[in-house]
C-alpha cells in the first residue's frame, strides 16, 4: 500500500514543535537580557530616591540612589542584601537585590578592640549602648565599666565615667576612630554582634 504524505501537516507538525519549545524560552527571556527585582525599602526619617518600591529591571541596568536624614544630626547608612554602604551611590542589576536606607542606630551589642597607638597589643571586650533617642544615652561593658555616649552627625564620642578618663572618638559609619587616656592614644574599632 503506497501512502501519499502531505506536506502541509509535516509542515505544521514542525512548526508546533518548535512553538512548543519556545514558550518556556520565550518566558524565561531567553531571546533579551535576564531581568532582575530591585526591592527598595526607605525607612522613617528619611529622604532620598528611589522611593520605597519593587521594581524589575533589565540586567545590567545602573541605578543612582541617594538618601539624606530628615534631621542633619542624624546618620544615614543604605544596607545591600546584608552589607553596609554610603548613603549615595550606583548599583549594577546583576541579579535581584535588595536596597534599605536607615539611620544608624548604635543601640545594640558590639564587639571593640583597643589597640594601642604602636598596634603592639590589642584588648577585645563587648559594649552595650542604650538610651531613649539614637543621638545619645549611656553604655556598659562587658569589663564592667560604663559612661555616656553621643552620635550625631556622623561623629561618635563614647566617655567612660569609671575608667580613668577614657574617651573614644570616632566615625558612626565605620564605627572606628582614636582614644586617649590622657596622653596615651590608640586606635578602636567596633563590630556589631
Amino acid at each position: 500500500m503506497n501512502m501519499k504524505k502531505n506536506p502541509f501537516f509535516a509542515v505544521g507538525r514542525a512548526w508546533l514543535c518548535v512553538c512548543i519549545l519556545m514558550v518556556p524560552l520565550a518566558s524565561c527571556n531567553f531571546f533579551g537580557l535576564p531581568e532582575y527585582e530591585l526591592s527598595v525599602t526607605v525607612e522613617q526619617g528619611i529622604n532620598g530616591t528611589p522611593a520605597s518600591s519593587m521594581q524589575v529591571l533589565a540586567e545590567l541596568t545602573e541605578i543612582e540612589y541617594a538618601y539624606t536624614p530628615v534631621n542633619s544630626l542624624h546618620t544615614v547608612e543604605v544596607i545591600f542584601d546584608g552589607s553596609q554602604a554610603s548613603a549615595s551611590g550606583t548599583v549594577t542589576m546583576y541579579k535581584s537585590i535588595t536596597l534599605v536606607a536607615r539611620l544608624i542606630d548604635v543601640r545594640v551589642v558590639w564587639d571593640v578592640t583597643f589597640y594601642n597607638s604602636d598596634s603592639s597589643s590589642s584588648e577585645t571586650f563587648t559594649i552595650t549602648f542604650s538610651g531613649a533617642d539614637i543621638l545619645g544615652g549611656t553604655f556598659s561593658d562587658s569589663r564592667g565599666y560604663a559612661g555616656t555616649w553621643n552620635a550625631a552627625s556622623n561623629v561618635i564620642n563614647i566617655i567612660y565615667s569609671d575608667w580613668e578618663s577614657y574617651k573614644l572618638t570616632g566615625t558612626l559609619f565605620s564605627m572606628s576612630g582614636t582614644w586617649s587616656n590622657g596622653s596615651v592614644t590608640g586606635t578602636w574599632r567596633a563590630i556589631r554582634e
